[in-house]
C-alpha cells in the first residue's frame, strides 16, 4: 500500500477507555478483580487527596473526579483507594496504542483512554467495518478493559458517537444527522463552555447547524466553530500518527499464528517482493526498513535495519532481516504466536531503474557500487551501525577538522568540500605535537627540529601553505599556521607548521610536527 487516496472519503474509528486507569490496576493487581468493594485512584490535589479515576461500582454510588477522598470514604466505608503512577500508565496506554496498529498503519493518541485510529483504505483487509469493530471491541474485553467505540468520516464525529451516541457506525451520506441528537458536550468543549451553551438553550449539535457564525464566534470565541467543523469535516482536523506512517509498506494478515523463526522467514520473504514491488513503480528506494510482529495477546515486537543508500532490493532486504532474526537467539519471543506482520519503508527517496547490457563499464560500475553498498549494509546491521564507519569531509580548512568518522548506514547530513589543491600527508597525528625547531630567517622553513629528544637536518623543503583558522564572529578563533614539507638526508618526508606569523602575534610563534608523508 502506498499513496493515500485522497478522492476517497476518510473512515476514522474513534475508541474511548472511560476507566482506563482502573482496568490497568486491575492487570497489574489480579487480586483486586475478586473484590466486592468499590476501587478509585486518587492523587494528592488542591492541599487534599482527591479522586481522579474510579471503577464503574464507585461511579454507581455518585463519586466523581475530583471529588475529596474524605467524603467518599464518608459516603462508602469499605472504599478501597489506591495511589498510582500516572505516567506508566500512560505509557501503558501508548504501548496499547501501538498493538492497534495491526488495523492501521495511522494510530493517533489524543490523551490517555482516547485514540483515533485511521482506517480509511483498510476495510478490505479485514472483511468490512463491521468486522474490524467487532474484532476491536472482542481482543479488548478478552484483554479487561471496558471501550466504547464508532465509526465516522470524521475524527470529531467518531469521538462524539463513541462517548455520547448508541450507533456504532455511520454512513457516509448520513454523518451530519447521526450526531444532530447527540449533546453539545459530544463536540469535546471544555465544562464551562457546554454549560453557556445549555443557558442559552442550546442543548444538542443539530441545533447549531443553521445558527448565523458571526454571533457564535462574538460569544463563544473560535474553539465552538472549530469543534463543529472538524465534527463536521468542513474543517481539517490532521491525525499525528504515534509512530510516522510509512508512505509504503506490505503486510500479511495470517490464518493460523505462526512461532517459529523459520516460519517467520517464509512470511518475510513474499513481503519483501510486495515492499519491493510498491517501490519500483514510484522508482523509490528506503533507507530504513522496519518488521513489525503484531502477537496475539497484543504485544508488539519491532526490528529495523539501515541501509547505507536507497535499497529495494527483495533478496537483499530479506537477507538482512534473516540475520537480524539468527542474531536474536534467546531474546526472541513469540508468545502465543504472530498473527500479523508488516513489512514498511522509511526515508524513501527516488532511486532510478537500472538497466545492465554486457559489457557496459558503466553498468559494471553501478553493479560494483550496489554490491559495496549492500555490504556495508550487511555489516552494519551485523556489527552495529556505529561500529561501521567510513571517513566524511566537513568543511574546514584545519586538517584536524577536515575529516571525521561517521556511521556508513544513515550519516548525519555533511556540506562537500572540494578537493584539496595542495598535497596531504598520508597520515596525520591524533593531535600536533610540539617540537623544536631552527631556521635560517624567522619566517623561513626550518632547516633542522628535534622531535620527541631525536634531531633531525633538513635536505629539501616546501612552502609555506598558510591555514588560517574558522572565523567565529568578527575575530579569529585561533592562530595562523605556515605549513612545510620537509624531507631529512634519509629521505623520510614530513609535515610540519609555524604556528604564529612573527611581528603579528602577541605571543611567540612554535612549531608543531603534524603528519607523515610517504
Amino acid at each position: 500500500m502506498q499513496k493515500e487516496d485522497l478522492s476517497r472519503p476518510r473512515r476514522i474509528i474513534a475508541a474511548w477507555f472511560p476507566r482506563w486507569p482502573t482496568d490497568h490496576l486491575k492487570k497489574q493487581q489480579p487480586s483486586l478483580e475478586e473484590v466486592a468493594a468499590p476501587i478509585v485512584i486518587h492523587e494528592k490535589a488542591k492541599r487534599a487527596l482527591r479522586i481522579r479515576a474510579m471503577d464503574v461500582k464507585a461511579a454507581k454510588l455518585g463519586l466523581y473526579q475530583g471529588q475529596a477522598l474524605a467524603d467518599a470514604r464518608a459516603i462508602e466505608p469499605k472504599l478501597i483507594a489506591v495511589e498510582t503512577d500516572a505516567h506508566e500508565e500512560a505509557q501503558s496506554f501508548r504501548r496499547l496504542a501501538e498493538a492497534l496498529m495491526r488495523y492501521s498503519p495511522v494510530v493517533s493518541l489524543q490523551a490517555t483512554g482516547e485514540l483515533f485510529i485511521d482506517i480509511t483504505g483498510c476495510q478490505r483487509l479485514f472483511g468490512g467495518e463491521d468486522a474490524i469493530l467487532s474484532d476491536l471491541k472482542e481482543r479488548m474485553t478478552r484483554a479487561g478493559y471496558s471501550m466504547r467505540a464508532a465509526i465516522a468520516e470524521t475524527a470529531g464525529g467518531a469521538w462524539a458517537l463513541a462517548c455520547f451516541g448508541d450507533l456504532e457506525i455511520a454512513d457516509q451520506e448520513a454523518h451530519h444527522s447521526a450526531i444532530a441528537s447527540l449533546p453539545v458536550e459530544a463536540l469535546r468543549l471544555s465544562p464551562d463552555l457546554s454549560d453557556r451553551l445549555r443557558r442559552l438553550g442550546l442543548k444538542t449539535i443539530g441545533q447549531l447547524y443553521d445558527m448565523p457564525r458571526s454571533p457564535l464566534t462574538a460569544r463563544f470565541t473560535k474553539v465552538l466553530l472549530s469543534r463543529l467543523g472538524q465534527a463536521l469535516g468542513t474543517e481539517a482536523e490532521p491525525l499525528v500518527p504515534i509512530i510516522p506512517a510509512p508512505r509504503y509498506y506490505a503486510e500479511r494478515k495470517l490464518a493460523e499464528p505462526i512461532s517459529t523463526v523459520e516460519a517467520v522467514k517464509s512470511v518475510l520473504e513474499p513481503l519483501a517482493h510486495d515492499l519491493a514491488g510498491n517501490l519500483a513503480r514510484d522508482a523509490a528506494g528506503g533507507r530504513r526498513f522496519e518488521l513489525a510482529f503484531f502477537r496475539v495477546d497484543n504485544e508488539v515486537t519491532r526490528m529495523s535495519i539501515g541501509a547505507s543508500a536507497p535499497a529495494r532490493d527483495a533478496k537483499h532486504i530479506t537477507r538482512l532481516f534473516e540475520n537480524r532474526l539468527d542474531d536474536l537467539k534467546d531474546d526472541y519471543d513469540a508468545g502465543f504466536g504472530f498473527e500479523l506482520l508488516r513489512l514498511s519503508a522509511f526515508d524513501v527517496s527516488s532511486l532510478a531503474v537500472r538497466q545492465r547490457a554486457a559489457f557496459d563499464l558503466q553498468s559494471d560500475r553501478e553493479a560494483q557500487e550496489e554490491a559495496l553498498a549492500e555490504l556495508k549494509d550487511r555489516l552494519s546491521n551485523r556489527l552495529g551501525a556505529t561500529n561501521v564507519r567510513r571517513v566524511s569531509f566537513r568543511n574546514s580548512h584545519l586538517p584536524e577538522r577536515a575529516a571525521r568518522f561517521t556511521p556508513v548506514v544513515n550519516p548525519a547530513s555533511q556540506s562537500y568540500v572540494g578537493p584539496v589543491k595542495h598535497a596531504r600527508p598520508v597520515k596525520l597525528l591524533p593531535r600536533p605535537e610540539e617540537i623544536e625547531a631552527l631556521a635560517e630567517v624567522p619566517d623561513g622553513p626550518p632547516i633542522r627540529f628535534k622531535w620527541r629528544r631525536v634531531a633531525y637536518a633538513v635536505a629539501r623543503a616546501n612552502g609555506p601553505e598558510r591555514i588560517a583558522d574558522e572565523w567565529q564572529g568578527k575575530e579569529m578563533a585561533g592562530p595562523t599556521r605556515d605549513y612545510y614539507r620537509v624531507e631529512t638526508a634519509e629521505g623520510r618526508r614530513y609535515w610540519l607548521f609555524r604556528e604564529g606569523i612573527y611581528g603579528a602575534e602577541t605571543t611567540i610563534p612554535r612549531w608543531f610536527l603534524h603528519g607523515f608523508f610517504a
